[in-house]
């Protein structure tokens, strides 16, 4: 009987036994820090892929006019860092979420245009079965900040999840221009894809457009969702959980030590009507200034049933490079309206 009931344990535990430190940075299978940033995770069959910008070996920065953790918009075109055009868009594979094997870069820099590049998103269309890629794009100008207003998101695909990736539109479509943060998710019934995101045009206010069905373009004004936050917010998460769609933001927060907020709407359906949840649940600590999580948002994935959300811990490397700031994971904790509760800060995250 009791081998019975051990038997019965064993089938029934979790697929995942998941672990994931808070206070210092990923190493890789082979011992080395994990260069990972602004991007996000994928599963396909029995593996998850982790996507994200390699920042190399430049250091953290600190200017002396606002935004103080992102001087390098003001310097020459591709000398800042998290502005240089050498950066990485590195992918990391994995079977259980802790043992990572870096699988290279995925968009190689002698096939992309020159340019600065920032937030990559993956997504897979099991229709065309290929791996679509959107990434912001910033082209050659005088600095950063000079290039912004002809920011874009420049699209491409790939067979392979590891790439190589190949841009395939330069022009995607949506109404507002000069992209800021985006985030992309896909229905899972459906496999109609969706954007979230912001944009200079518009003074970063974060709408929501249906993608194309090859995922290669925007279907812009047609199914635009109207503006979903006021002003100055970026970093959108997208996601749906028990037929609820979610969308999460905070304020503007270039590379920021203090981290940025996260407000939630929910909907019916992914070009809304959205709903304020009028609940911020990332919140400010009094005096400091600083969020509970210092960390900007980059990306929900789910695991099991358990929604995991992710961002980076700009300025926290030990060593000073930017490459090495720590991933921050904390699982999001639903009430019994469905709402996300306030998040406190976890040294690790266990599932």
């Amino acid at each position: 009987m009791t081998f019975v009931l051990l038997l019965l344990n064993v089938l029934v535990s979790p697929c995942t036994s998941l672990f994931h430190s808070n206070k210092e940075a990923v190493r890789d299978v082979d011992g080395f820090l994990m260069d990972q940033h602004d991007g996000n995770l994928l599963q396909v069959g029995g593996l998850w892929y982790w996507f994200g910008m390699g920042y190399t070996d430049c250091k953290l920065e600190k200017g002396w006019i606002p935004p103080l953790d992102c001087p390098g918009i003001y310097r020459k075109f591709g000398t800042g860092c998290g502005f240089r055009t050498d950066h990485l868009l590195n992918v990391y594979t994995s079977s259980d979420l802790e043992n990572w094997k870096h699988a290279g870069d995925a968009f190689p820099i002698d096939g992309r245009p020159e340019g600065i590049y920032f937030r990559p998103k993956v997504i897979f269309n099991e229709k065309t079965e290929k791996f679509v890629l959107w990434i912001n794009y910033l082209p050659p100008a005088r600095t950063p900040l000079a290039a912004y207003p002809n920011a874009t998101y420049l699209v491409a695909q790939s067979d392979a999840a590891e790439g190589p990736f190949e841009v395939v539109n330069d022009q995607p479509g949506l109404m507002y221009e000069g992209a800021g943060d985006a985030t992309l998710a896909v229905d899972g019934e459906t496999g109609e894809a969706y954007i979230a995101y912001d944009a200079w045009s518009n003074g970063h206010r974060i709408s929501v457009e249906k993608l194309s069905d090859d995922y290669l373009k925007s279907t812009g004004e047609e199914t635009n969702s109207g503006f979903l936050s006021e002003k100055k917010h970026e970093a959108p998460l997208l996601f749906e959980r028990n037929n609820k769609w979610y969308l999460l933001y905070g304020h503007t927060c270039c590379f920021c030590r203090f981290g940025s907020g996260l407000q939630v709407y929910t909907a019916d359906s992914a070009l809304g009507p959205w709903i304020d949840a009028e609940r911020d649940v990332n919140q400010r600590v009094k005096m400091s200034g600083k969020h509970v999580i210092p960390a900007q948002a980059n990306y929900v994935f789910e695991v099991d049933g358990h929604f995991v959300y992710t961002g980076d811990l700009w300025t926290s490397a030990e060593d000073g490079l930017k490459s090495h700031d720590v991933q921050y994971w904390g699982e999001l904790i639903f009430d019994d309206d469905g709402i996300p509760e306030i998040m406190e800060f976890l040294d690790e995250l266990r599932l």
